[in-house]
């Protein structure tokens, strides 16, 4: 979880999702939450249980955006870096005199607070039976992210499908 993938070129990162997978994301968030009406009112505590899960879920979705909008302003500015001012061929004291290096040293900083913020949030990751489409919903929206597209496709693809499947069933349900 806390290493940034790499490209070809020595240094260059880029961001770990799609585009597509962050605006799937975000879509998620804008469906907000399901019906409270169509929990069964047998099932208070669960609820609550759920909406915590939920929650939890949703501020690891949260730190997890963060990180890829930084990593892809990492990878623009150390593109336009290696194109416009030969970053690779200069060396370290010479890479440290260019004013951008200090963005890419905060970048970098940032990051790793964020990357133990989001580990910290995966590892007691709540594991209750969901009450809501909300919950599967937001759960598998974690599950996308954790399994890189690029390492497991047929995985990521019947996770991402099964979720956009959900998403529109609650659409037309009318419960989001």
């Amino acid at each position: 979880m806390g290493s940034r993938r790499k490209t070809g070129v020595e240094g260059v990162r880029l961001p770990e999702l799609s585009r597509r997978a962050v605006i799937a994301g975000t879509s998620v968030a804008a469906l907000g939450p399901a019906n409270p009406a169509a929990a069964p009112a047998s099932l208070p505590a669960a609820s609550a249980v759920s909406d915590e899960a939920t929650r939890h879920c949703r501020r690891w979705l949260a730190v997890n955006a963060r990180i890829e909008r930084l990593q892809d302003r990492w990878a623009r500015l150390e593109g336009w870096l290696v194109r416009e001012h030969g970053w690779m061929q200069l060396g370290p004291a010479e890479q440290q005199a260019l004013p951008w290096a200090k963005e890419l040293r905060d970048i970098d900083g940032c990051l790793d607070v964020l990357f133990e913020q989001r580990d910290g949030l995966l590892a007691p990751m709540p594991v209750f039976d969901a009450v809501s489409l909300d919950s599967v919903i937001t759960r598998l929206a974690v599950v996308e992210r954790l399994i890189w597209p690029i390492d497991h496709p047929e995985a990521h693809a019947l996770i991402a499908g099964a979720r956009q499947d959900l998403i529109a069933l609650s659409v037309r349900a009318g419960v989001a």
